[in-house]
């Protein structure tokens, strides 16, 4: 499939070919973070506060925002134990001393109104976010904190509108403090980067429409290093699946050198016997991988990253920018691309914020430059 570089300098032909606006609802996810601010009294979620910490926390979303669900397990278990739960009925130890969060998109799933049923009958303490009189609200009306999402939102750009209340009640619960200041430092780093990789911006100044470039001549490896990048990459890496259909793969680091560095490695095979005889005309190689690190720089005990004994800094931190530089060291050996995600710094959330913003608006731009729709849902197609 070739690849219209010229087009990404087109704004009218951009917007010509991203039928389901889905560049413009990206650019909206920091006013989404502020909605969840301005409403969080009618969210009612301070209902929440006061009460003890959940013995375990199950965490239940549509397809649509599953790095929300990954990001919430993850921020958690530090405090309580802490899954994405995929069954169709609670597991049977679930009952009043565990939390239950539900995020759905369209309100219209019947496993996510089905659990969240199950959570209000046996007293699970509950948080729901989902369009207001869809079956998942319907099922936790009155039982639990509803926040109501507008049922307007582009699916694959509601992130933040699903993931800012369920931080709220991450708070309210005490297991993870955000509080609202963090929230508006958030829809900041969202709102810098809507501004940075905008549709008018010209290609040489748009970070997220050069590297849609060399993705397109590439096979991206997204590499995370750090507490929450490992979580930030598996969101870039779908997200260039979902949105343009690459074949991208995401590791985090530490334990994921390995793997990372075996796909670098296989550009460098030895080439196989050479067939004198072949058309060469038609010759196309393989695509050669492309390394982009999320999370590489800033200082492993930086205490925004909390409390953290020596071990875990040494462990964790260290360990995964260490991974990191080395598979950068060996893409430069390799003389393959490779370069780190560039956020500003602040506190992890935010900086989790910038690196996904900055990835959901690069997959778009491979997919409107490969002719795709990013915000089709082609997964139904006969």
């Amino acid at each position: 499939m070739t690849f219209d570089e010229g087009l990404l300098d087109e704004p009218a032909q951009l917007e010509q070919r991203d039928r389901t606006r889905l560049l413009w609802s990206l650019a909206t996810a920091g006013a989404q973070v502020r909605r969840a601010i301005e409403t969080a009294g009618d969210f009612g979620v301070e209902r929440l506060r006061g009460g003890e910490l959940p013995r375990a926390m199950l965490v239940v979303t549509d397809a649509p925002p599953s790095a929300a669900s990954r990001l919430i397990t993850r921020l958690s278990v530090d405090r309580t134990p802490a899954l994405t739960w995929h069954g169709v009925e609670l597991p049977r130890w679930a009952g009043p001393a565990d939390a239950l969060l539900v995020g759905s998109v369209d309100g219209r799933h019947p496993r996510l109104a089905q659990l969240a049923a199950q959570g209000a009958q046996r007293g699970l303490t509950m948080a729901v976010v989902a369009p207001a009189g869809s079956q998942v609200a319907a099922a936790a009306a009155g039982r639990a904190p509803l926040h109501e999402l507008p049922r307007d939102l582009h699916p694959r750009a509601a992130r933040w509108s699903v993931l800012a209340p369920l931080l709220q009640a991450l708070d309210a619960l005490g297991v993870h403090r955000v509080p609202p200041s963090l929230l508006v430092e958030i829809a900041d780093a969202l709102d810098e980067q809507a501004e940075l990789n905008r549709p008018n911006g010209e290609a040489f100044t748009s970070p997220a429409k050069a590297l849609a470039v060399e993705f397109a001549e590439s096979t991206p490896l997204v590499a995370g290093a750090g507490v929450l990048a490992g979580v930030a990459a598996r969101a870039m890496s779908d997200g260039l699946q979902h949105f343009a259909g690459a074949g991208s793969v995401s590791v985090s680091l530490p334990d994921g050198v390995g793997r990372a560095a075996a796909l670098l490695r296989g550009s460098d095979a030895p080439p196989a016997e050479d067939d004198f005889f072949r058309d060469r005309v038609e010759d196309v190689g393989p695509a050669r991988p492309r390394l982009l690190v999320v999370g590489d720089d800033g200082s492993p005990d930086d205490p925004l990253l909390g409390d953290r004994s020596d071990a875990e800094i040494q462990l964790d931190e260290m360990a995964a920018r260490r991974a990191a530089a080395a598979l950068l060291d060996l893409a430069s050996g390799l003389g393959l691309r490779s370069s780190s995600v560039d956020v500003p710094a602040g506190d992890p959330l935010a900086r989790f914020a910038a690196a996904t913003a900055f990835g959901d608006f690069t997959a778009s731009y491979l997919a409107l430059g490969l002719g795709v729709d990013p915000g089709l849902d082609r997964s139904t197609d006969a």
